[in-house]
């Protein structure tokens, strides 16, 4: 396996242990909703929705690496970044660049503006949750292009290469 590949490998590998995390504080904050009185909720509650907020930011942002590393392997352009979410729409890896630019605006803004509007929060919050799943299905549409485009090129037999990272 090409050093490349191996560093692609590991990400994806990252990005499914994060997807767990994120799996179990998306549960915990899909129970809370909708949030409608921030004064009542636990400490706890608020821990978990900044173990969420926290999650769900770093999870895009990984993402985003992932696709910055598999574009450079693809030997296409990657400055601007812009440049790497159009060859992602391409691959049919994202729904669409205007998408994924919204889910990074989200995730902007509510850690931005954590704690300053009670409402607006609550609002980013249940954009998240909602947002979540599109996270997970451009994650799984990754590893499906690289077991589909790099397996063949991961070297040795007996090396579990791209295919195992399956989530």
């Amino acid at each position: 396996m090409s050093a490349h590949l191996d560093l692609i490998r590991k990400r994806l590998e990252h990005l499914a242990r994060m997807a767990d995390y994120l799996a179990y504080s998306h549960r915990q904050v899909q129970k809370m909703m909708p949030i409608v009185d921030w004064s009542a909720l636990s400490a706890d509650q608020h821990e978990s929705l900044a173990a969420f907020r926290v999650r769900f930011s770093e999870y895009q942002e990984h993402l985003g690496k992932t696709m910055r590393a598999i574009a450079i392997e693809e030997e296409a352009v990657t400055e601007p970044f812009g440049a790497v979410l159009a060859l992602m729409e391409k691959l049919g890896v994202l729904d669409s660049v205007e998408h994924w630019k919204l889910i990074r605006d989200l995730r902007n803004a509510v850690n931005h503006e954590y704690e300053d509007n009670p409402e607006r929060l609550a609002e980013f919050f249940s954009l998240l949750v909602r947002e979540t799943p599109t996270l997970n299905a451009y994650h799984q549409r990754l590893v499906v292009f690289c077991q589909e485009n790099y397996q063949a090129r991961t070297g040795a037999a007996g090396d579990p290469g791209i295919d195992h990272v399956a989530h």
